[in-house]
């Protein structure tokens, strides 16, 4: 009876390892190998306009466009900031997504808001997700996403900042349409999977165990 017991509880705690370093698997590869950013729904994936070496630099807005063989732009790692829940998302060219626009206005700014001026701001809905430089003091928060795992291998990434989503703005299936910042709404242009551009895996999705 003890040598049945002892086997239980051995064969729990195995058990309980296994399914608990699964859940962390993801996580691993994710800032283990590059990956592309794909539509969940449609055959488009997250692009750059132009070619690289000119998309190599910061300020440039996200689109979704056919698969090509140019990787240095497209795809991405995902380094996580500080050991939290929260990564980055860098391309091979070195910089991440960035949500454009202003996160305060100063003194004057406030005033010729007051007159009718209008500002772009990190917190509206349709602001640019774009390039921007990875500064070596740290990871800003409106450069930092927490990445929503909706099923097996669909995903959706939110702001930390803004608590908005990467949203495809138009049609999911049309090359050139843009990648903003907006509010959740859980629609075909907020979902996505991530397909390995690397390792032994090249080309699956990445599942979320």
């Amino acid at each position: 009876m003890l040598k049945k017991t002892s086997l239980f509880i051995v064969t729990s705690l195995i058990l309980l390892f296994t399914v608990r370093l699964s859940a962390q698997s993801w996580k691993t590869e994710i800032n283990g190998y590059h990956f592309f950013i794909k539509v969940a729904d449609s055959d488009k994936y997250l692009d750059l306009p132009g070619k690289h070496p000119k998309t190599a630099d910061k300020n440039i807005q996200f689109q979704i466009w056919d698969k090509t063989d140019d990787e240095f732009e497209r795809t991405f790692v995902f380094p996580t900031i500080n050991g939290t829940e929260y990564y980055a998302i860098k391309n091979k060219a070195g910089f991440i997504l960035d949500i454009g626009g202003k996160d305060e206005l100063n003194v004057k700014e406030k005033l010729q808001k007051k007159t009718g001026k209008k500002f772009k701001m990190k917190k509206d809905n349709g602001a640019e997700i774009q390039t921007w430089e990875m500064s070596p003091k740290g990871v800003s928060k409106w450069q930092q996403w927490k990445l929503i795992i909706v099923d097996k291998n669909k995903v959706m990434f939110e702001n930390v900042f803004t608590d908005k989503m990467m949203n495809v703005e138009g049609s999911i299936n049309n090359n050139g349409s843009k990648l903003t910042s907006s509010k959740r709404n859980n629609g075909a242009n907020q979902m996505f999977v991530l397909e390995y551009a690397d390792g032994p895996k090249k080309g699956q999705l990445l599942e979320f165990n």
